[in-house]
């Protein structure tokens, strides 16, 4: 389940003027509020009864103010405010905690996102289509490269390149043996998107891994492997540090997911590539 504190600091932005004063007082010292009633909250946060009682839906739906008490009260870590942005005097441990805290929120949101049928039918299309193509941009290649050794690594015909012009050519020669694999956060990058119109003029599935499955890319797409991005810090995102973990993570599921396929083959296969390895390149 997704921290409490950082869901109210997620939805912060959409707020009411007084819901907002109430969100900041809540975050200023979580531990106090759940020993508070509905009155005297709103008294404290100088908001009405009713703001509170309307913030208490906002963030735990039905269960209201009731439930967000019970949820402060269950988390952890209260003296230190590691669901907000990396600061310039934060210590060595403060960065470690607050990178541990999105770590686990982003795998844990991303579990939530990600459909297990979309999972199983992504591996049954990479176990079904003999050459695997995969794309991505920028920190979303390294997800790609990671991808393209893990399935390597098992005897699958995998090709991966950043040059979209040799991508698109191989992917016309091979359309009736492909299944395209993009990678991209935003879902919105121009290549991913041609790539993705081209497949689907061949008639070749296209799976898409992304956090925004409203998104262009998202659309155009047979197949898509949701993750969270929710995590990402906006002021570091060129960092791409939360999203690419969740990417990285989504691949290993995908590789596992297909590994299940023909498990004793592909043990197999793993243990010749490893062998092989040892033995020439010693």
């Amino acid at each position: 389940m997704e921290s409490i504190i950082y869901s109210i600091q997620k939805k912060l932005p959409a707020l009411t003027k007084s819901e907002k004063r109430l969100a900041k007082f809540v975050l200023t010292d979580p531990q106090k509020v759940t020993t508070m009633t509905t009155s005297e909250l709103a008294t404290a946060a100088a908001v009405s009864p009713a703001t509170v009682a309307r913030f208490g839906q906002t963030i735990c739906g039905k269960g209201g103010f009731p439930t967000l008490k019970i949820r402060l009260s269950s988390e952890k870590e209260f003296t230190q405010p590691i669901y907000g942005e990396i600061e310039p005097n934060d210590s060595t441990q403060d960065l470690k905690n607050k990178l541990t805290f999105r770590i686990n929120q982003t795998l844990g949101q991303t579990n939530q996102l990600l459909a297990n049928q979309d999972l199983e039918q992504a591996a049954q299309l990479i176990k079904h289509k003999p050459a695997v193509f995969v794309y991505g941009l920028g920190a979303s290649n390294i997800a790609a490269e990671d991808l393209q050794q893990k399935l390597l690594r098992v005897g699958k015909l995998v090709i991966q390149s950043l040059d979209t012009h040799l991508m698109a050519a191989a992917l016309t020669a091979q359309k009736d043996q492909a299944v395209l694999i993009l990678i991209s956060n935003s879902g919105e990058k121009s290549d991913a998107l041609h790539l993705a119109a081209l497949a689907k003029s061949l008639n070749i599935p296209v799976i898409v891994l992304t956090h925004a499955r409203d998104s262009r890319l998202a659309n155009l797409a047979t197949i898509i492997l949701q993750h969270d991005d929710s995590t990402e810090s906006r002021t570091l995102r060129s960092a791409a540090t939360t999203s690419l973990i969740a990417q990285l993570y989504v691949v290993d599921l995908l590789y596992y997911a297909f590994l299940e396929r023909h498990f004793n083959k592909n043990v197999s296969q793993l243990s010749e590539s490893h062998q092989v390895i040892t033995d020439f390149f010693k």
